[in-house]
């Protein structure tokens, strides 16, 4: 008896339809999620113990879609190739105003009540923090990304090694 499970029975166009539905699904339940864990650690009391498990999903997520991405030597579906410094400081930007403003805030009520001014630098050392991480984490995957695109279209310029390539 033959097991025909994983035989693709599809044609081309059903299977872009397929990919599509599972691109935006799947992009779908990794910003909720992020939503989901945002708003646990912000507004309930110990919502770092209680979103522990949605918090491994999420980095194993984002870990596995770097590494793939990386491995590919891909940016995104918006570049056809991998951004510069330039972005890579509006990105970090973003990622200080976004996260580091928010959490700077949050954790400057906690911290400094009634102190302005205290929370004011607890604000502007999150967000340094953030802009230094972000940037940092941008310059050092977007390198690796770019030494892996040039490896796979053929001008290795680490003369034939692309990050454990043949």
């Amino acid at each position: 008896m033959k097991w025909n499970w994983f035989k693709k029975q599809v044609d081309e166009r059903q299977e872009m339809d397929i990919l599509w539905v599972e691109h935006y699904g799947f992009w779908f339940m990794y910003w909720m999620l992020l939503a989901v864990l945002l708003v646990q650690g912000i507004l309930m009391d110990g919502g770092a113990r209680l979103a522990a498990g949605e918090w491994i999903v999420f980095m194993t997520t984002s870990i596995f879609i770097l590494v793939g991405m990386v491995r590919k030597g891909v940016w995104s579906f918006q570049a056809k190739k991998v951004p510069g410094v330039k972005n890579f400081l509006i990105y970090s930007c973003i990622a200080a105003v976004l996260i580091g403003m928010p959490f700077g805030i949050l954790f400057g009520i906690r911290w400094h009540k009634g102190d302005v001014q205290a929370l004011l630098v607890t604000v502007i050392v999150h967000m340094l923090i953030m802009f230094i991480i972000s940037f940092a984490l941008f310059w050092v995957v977007g390198s690796l990304t770019r030494k892996r695109e040039a490896f796979l279209a053929g001008g290795d310029p680490d003369g034939e090694r692309g990050l454990g390539g043949k």
